[in-house]
C-alpha cells in the first residue's frame, strides 16, 4: 500500500482477486464458501473471458431457438410465460445487454466519472452527512459527470429519491443559492431501476410486488399495469398467513372463505425492497412458486415463474452502530425454506435445483447493474460536453461496490472500454481489518476521495477548461 498525504488515506496496489470468503468473525453461522454463494451472481458467463472481437451474442429475431421464457434449463417450459413476445429467457436478455455495452464517443475532451453509492457514503439510514453537499459542489464546479447507484430505493421512484436527496443535502450547503439541485432522476440508479427495461415483457401481465407499501406505486410508474402487492394478495387470501392481522391461528377465530377464488395467474414475483412482513413473505412466496392457485392445489409440476430480486446485500449501514441485514438475508431465507419445503414434498434433486434456478438477481455487484450506471454516466458526460476516461466506483461495501468495480475492470480490459476502479470509504459497512476485495484506495470520506481523484486527473481538467 502506498500512503498519500495522510496516514488514513491510501491507494492500494492494483489487484483483481477472486472474491474470498467473509472474515471469520463475520461469517460465523453462514457457509459462504464461494463468490457465487454470497453474491448470487446469476450469469452463467464470464465477461472477463470475452475477447474484444467476440461475437458471442444472442439473437432476438423471430427464428430464435429460445421460444420459451426459461430461467435456467431450456428443457423446462414456464407454462405461464410462453407467448411469442418472450423470445429470450430473462438471463439471456441480461446477458445480451451486458455483451453490447453503450458505445462512447471520444471526439470530446475526456474527464473521470464518479459512480457513488449512497448509504454508507452520503448517509446512514435517514441521517445525511454534513459533507455531502460540499462533495457534489466540487464535481459540479469542475463539470465532472457523476451518477448515484444504490442497492436501496425504499420503494420510491428515481424522481422521488432525487427530490428527497436534494432537500437533505441542501440542509448542509453553505453555498446554496436558490433551489439547490445535486442530482436528477436521470442520475439515479436504484436497485430496481433495471426492472423498467429488462422486465418490459411483463408489463401487461399480473406480477406480484414484494416490498414496502410504496413499492407498488414505483412498479406502476414503470408500466406494470397489472401489478399486485403482496399485502393486497394476502388480504384477499387471509388464511395463508396464520400470524397476519386476519390470521385464524393468532386470533383463534374461524374465517369464512367459501367464495374465495384463486384467479390471479401471477406470472412473476418482483422483489423491490425488503418485505414489510418477513414471515408472510417467506410463506406466501413459497406457496406461489409451487402453485398458481395454492389454495386449491399445493404443487403444480409444470408451474414455473421467476422471482426477481433487486438487492443481494446481506448487510447495509443504518444509523445503528453495526451493519443490519438487507434483502440478501431475505433471499437466503427464502431459498432455504423453499428448498426444505420441496424436499419435504418428495421432489427429486434435479427439479429442486431447476426451481431454485428461477431466482434471478439484480443489484450491485451484478454486471447488469453496473452497465446501467455506465450508460447513465455516459449520457451525463455527453450533456457536459466530455467523454469518460475512467470510471470510479465510490462505496462502503466491498462485496457489492468494489467487487462490481473489479468485475467491470475485467470487462473493460477484455472489450477495450474505459477502465474502472473501486474506492472504499470508512463511513459505512467497511471497517479497518475487513477484506477490501480489490479496492484501489481507502479514504476517510467521500470528500477525500474526490480530492485525490481530481488531483490525479488535473491535466485532463486543465485541458477541458481550455477547450
Amino acid at each position: 500500500a502506498l500512503p498519500i498525504n495522510s496516514s488514513n488515506t491510501m491507494f492500494l496496489a492494483s489487484a483483481s482477486p477472486k472474491t474470498p470468503p467473509l472474515n471469520a468473525k463475520k461469517e460465523k453461522g453462514y457457509n459462504f464458501a464461494t463468490e457465487e454463494a454470497y453474491e448470487y451472481s446469476d450469469g452463467d458467463y464470464d465477461l472477463r473471458s470475452l475477447s474484444p472481437s467476440s461475437t458471442d451474442t444472442a439473437s432476438d429475431s423471430e427464428d430464435s431457438s429460445t421460444t420459451e421464457f426459461v430461467v435456467t434449463s431450456r428443457k423446462c417450459f414456464l407454462d405461464n410465460l410462453s407467448e411469442s413476445k418472450r423470445k429470450l429467457c430473462l438471463k439471456e436478455r441480461i446477458r445480451n445487454y451486458c455483451l453490447n455495452p453503450t458505445p462512447q464517443r471520444f471526439d470530446k475532451p475526456s474527464l473521470p466519472a464518479f459512480v457513488f453509492d449512497i448509504d454508507g457514503v452520503f448517509k446512514n439510514g435517514g441521517k445525511y452527512a454534513d459533507f455531502g453537499a460540499k462533495a457534489i459542489r466540487k464535481l459540479q464546479k469542475a463539470n465532472i459527470p457523476y451518477v448515484f447507484m444504490t442497492n436501496g430505493g425504499g420503494g420510491r421512484t428515481e424522481a422521488q429519491y432525487a427530490d428527497v436527496m436534494n432537500k437533505k443535502l441542501a440542509e448542509f450547503d453553505s453555498e446554496m443559492l436558490g433551489d439547490a439541485k445535486y442530482v436528477s432522476e436521470q442520475q439515479m440508479i436504484l436497485s430496481y431501476t433495471p426492472f423498467a427495461t429488462h422486465l418490459d415483457h411483463l408489463k401487461n401481465d399480473p406480477v406480484m410486488i414484494v416490498g414496502c407499501p410504496r413499492a407498488i406505486n414505483a412498479a406502476k410508474s414503470y408500466g406494470f399495469t397489472k401489478a399486485m402487492s403482496l399485502s393486497d394478495y394476502t388480504r384477499k387470501h387471509s388464511t395463508m398467513n396464520p400470524f397476519g392481522k386476519a390470521g385464524c391461528e393468532k386470533d383463534s377465530k374461524v374465517i369464512k372463505n367459501e367464495k374465495e377464488t384463486w384467479n390471479e395467474k401471477i406470472k412473476a414475483i418482483l422483489v423491490f425492497t425488503d418485505p414489510s412482513d418477513f414471515f408472510e413473505a417467506l410463506q406466501v412466496l413459497t406457496d406461489l412458486l409451487l402453485s398458481s392457485r395454492p389454495g386449491e392445489k399445493e404443487y403444480e409440476r409444470h408451474h414455473r415463474i421467476p422471482i426477481v430480486f433487486s438487492n443481494p446485500d446481506l448487510l447495509w449501514k443504518t444509523q445503528y452502530a453495526h451493519a443490519r441485514f438487507g434483502q440478501g438475508a431475505f433471499r437466503l431465507s427464502l431459498e432455504a425454506c423453499y428448498k426444505a419445503r420441496m424436499q419435504a414434498m418428495g421432489l427429486d434433486e434435479d427439479e429442486i435445483q431447476q426451481r431454485l434456478g428461477d431466482f434471478v438477481q439484480f443489484g450491485k455487484p451484478e454486471n447488469s447493474q453496473f452497465f446501467h450506471a455506465r450508460e447513465a454516466a455516459i449520457k451525463r458526460a455527453e450533456s457536459n460536453g466530455c467523454s469518460i476516461s475512467h470510471f470510479y466506483m465510490i462505496g462502503d461495501n466491498p462485496r457489492s461496490d468494489i467487487t462490481g468495480a473489479v468485475r467491470m475492470q475485467g470487462v473493460a480490459e477484455a472489450k477495450k472500454l474505459s477502465h474502472w476502479s473501486g474506492m472504499l470509504v470508512r463511513t459505512g459497512v467497511w471497517q479497518d481489518g475487513d477484506k477490501t476485495m480489490g479496492a484501489k484506495g481507502i479514504f476517510d470520506d467521500v470528500v477525500e476521495v474526490i480530492d485525490e481523484i481530481l488531483k490525479k486527473h488535473r491535466r485532463e481538467l486543465l485541458s477541458f477548461q481550455k477547450s
